[in-house]
């Protein structure tokens, strides 16, 4: 399957190349496991990218935005997300995690699919 490529160039006022960056799309099914808020997993906290900053307010309100389109409201949002991020707590969420859920509940919302 072939992925959607960008390149983008910066340049100086005479038209001199300065920098590039070719950017392509990759999708995840599922965030790898290093990254995955897993307990089990030793490998879990020598990733830098688990220990991303935790999600933002802005995130879990999208979260919940979306998960109300979906018909779930309230205290069952919550758990729904608790049992998504598979955590206690949702301060214990990455941004990367919030945004990996919110890019696959978006995917599942506009091809129909219901978790």
């Amino acid at each position: 399957m072939e992925k959607e490529a960008r390149l983008i160039e910066l340049r100086d006022r005479s038209g001199g190349l300065i920098l590039s960056f070719l950017i392509t799309e990759k999708s995840f099914n599922e965030p790898p496991k290093e990254i995955k808020n897993d307990p089990s997993n030793p490998k879990r906290n020598e990733n830098p990218l688990a220990q991303d900053a935790l999600m933002t307010d802005a995130q879990k309100r999208y979260l919940f935005r979306i998960l109300a389109d979906q018909g779930k409201e309230g205290e069952e949002a919550h758990e729904y997300l608790k049992k998504l991020f598979q955590v206690n707590s949702l301060k214990e969420v990455t941004k990367l995690e919030a945004s990996q859920a919110i890019e696959r509940l978006l995917a599942e919302q506009k091809g129909g699919v219901e978790r």
